[in-house]
């Protein structure tokens, strides 16, 4: 392996900040430096430099009094939810969500987020459920909402009154062009629960 390009990958992998997730085409500069900047990469989690979270995904470890910290969630979140373009590609789902949108108080040790297609392996602490890929980014929160409703009574420490109360009041909120896209997308997921139709209904009013 060329010195420079191993020089090159340790610089590079030391001016991130510890946590954030790094993948080759961060630091490939062109194709025929794949293999080089793999078995850099390689080296310096032999030397302890980065940790490897995943295939073809390493990180620089941070240190607390507790032991080594793993990836932060959102450095996990931005690498699983968008493609190497910065498009949107999957989002996040799950009871790491309902936590986000408070509607329970459980903080998960596993995220969950969406896949096309379903996936042998996974990275440490993720799960993977199989959804289409959004068309537009746009779509991610409405999407989130409905799948709210999927899980309506499986939501930790949630009533399923006060959840279908909080969707209602998103609905609502919407502009209408939103509405009309939340009904389009709701009208592909079948067989819908009763409460996704009520949800739609409203929407449409």
């Amino acid at each position: 392996m060329p010195e420079s390009i191993m020089q090159r990958v340790r610089q590079q992998v030391l001016a991130v900040e510890p946590g954030r997730l790094l993948t080759y085409a961060d630091l490939v500069t062109e194709p025929s430096q794949f293999g080089a900047v793999a078995a850099a990469l390689s080296r310096l989690s032999r030397d302890g430099l980065v940790v490897r979270y995943a295939k073809g995904q390493y990180y620089r470890p941070q240190s607390s009094r507790f032991g080594q910290l793993p990836p932060s969630e959102g450095a996990i979140l931005r690498i699983l939810t968008t493609t190497e373009e910065g498009i949107v590609s999957a989002y996040l789902t799950g009871a790491a969500l309902y936590n986000q949108l408070g509607l329970t108080t459980q903080v998960p040790a596993t995220i969950k987020v969406t896949t096309p297609k379903p996936r042998r392996t996974r990275p440490k602490r993720v799960a993977f459920v199989v959804r289409p890929v959004p068309e537009d980014a746009s779509d991610v929160p409405l999407l989130q909402w409905l799948e709210v409703l999927r899980d309506l009574r499986r939501i930790p420490d949630a009533r399923p009154d006060k959840v279908l109360a909080r969707v209602q009041r998103f609905v609502e909120a919407l502009a209408s062009t939103e509405r009309r896209r939340l009904v389009e997308l709701a009208s592909r997921q079948a067989p819908r629960p009763r409460s996704t139709r009520r949800a739609v209904g409203a929407a449409r009013r």
